[in-house]
């Protein structure tokens, strides 16, 4: 629809995470830069939480990125998973068989995997992502599994990703042994002022293949002040905004529109009920998303 009115070869503000569009503000460069030193020091527990909407999972699938081929790496994005469930999944991912098979064949299993892996010099990575819907008693199953290690080396480390409900739960009393094996810990902050704009024309540029500026310097400083930082709602705005562009057949989106694609969010999520949309959205501005 509006690619082709505004030379661009694809959709430069989809919600899917794709590491091309990472762009990287002073927090996610910082997250990225603690989570790769994490990774290349072999330390055994890495955490980054951060509010939704703000990019964890796109800098998830960069960090898998950024690992290159020598690193065994399990994905586990649907983390409501029983402790059982949770260690067949993680072996399922090593392509290891589980079919037929207790825990503690798994775990046997699994312990000899990860010592092979060890033996010809390749690093072993889980990676949670939406960890703060893990159980806790899942939880305190991927403590344990921290516990296989040599005299010298973790054999395989662990990256939690997941919303600030997770840092809570790190807080707890009954997950303080987990706590105190998290050694990189990191908090991934919103968009800072004036990163919104350059996000946006980031994206732009990456969707198509060169510098254009298709949206005006008060439309720009408009996506900014309601998307609050959070690239997803920026991404919303933006794109809402590129439409009602191409609808009114507008050589570059300004203000109005941006405004337009504003009213449209909210009159959408308000008649849904959605759980994104916090109830003092309707007060003046966008609000903040609910998930991540």
């Amino acid at each position: 629809m509006y690619t082709a009115h505004y030379g661009l070869r694809e959709k430069p503000f989809s919600l899917t995470p794709d590491p091309r569009y990472l762009f990287l503000s002073s927090s996610h460069r910082e997250a990225l830069a603690h989570v790769l030193y994490g990774v290349e020091q072999g330390e055994g527990f890495i955490a980054v939480t951060g509010e939704v909407g703000t990019g964890k999972t796109t800098l998830c699938r960069t960090l898998l990125e950024r690992l290159g081929p020598e690193t065994e790496v399990a994905f586990v994005f649907d983390p409501l998973l029983t402790p059982d469930e949770l260690l067949r999944a993680v072996c399922a991912e090593f392509g290891l068989q589980i079919a037929q098979r207790s825990p503690a064949e798994l775990s046997d299993s699994l312990n000899r995997f990860l010592l092979d892996a060890n033996r010809k010099g390749r690093r072993v990575v889980l990676v949670v992502d939406e960890a703060q819907n893990l159980p806790v008693a899942t939880l305190e199953q991927i403590r344990l599994l921290s516990n296989l290690e040599t005299s010298t080396t973790k054999l395989i480390q662990i990256l939690l990703f997941g919303q600030p409900e997770l840092d809570d739960m790190l807080e707890s009393a009954e997950l303080r042994q987990l706590r105190q094996r998290i050694t990189v810990r990191y908090r991934l902050h919103a968009l800072g002022r004036g990163e919104a704009r350059e996000y946006v024309r980031h994206r732009v540029r990456v969707a198509a293949g060169t510098d254009r500026e298709i949206f005006t310097a008060s439309a720009l400083r408009e996506i900014e002040r309601r998307g609050r930082g959070i690239p997803r709602l920026v991404n919303l705005l933006a794109d809402r905004a590129l439409l009602a562009g191409y609808a009114e057949g507008a050589p570059c989106v300004d203000r109005p529109q941006v405004d337009r694609a504003a009213r449209e969010i909210l009159r959408a999520r308000g008649a849904r009920r959605s759980s994104w949309w916090r109830p003092a959205a309707a007060v003046g501005a966008l609000g903040r998303e609910e998930r991540s």
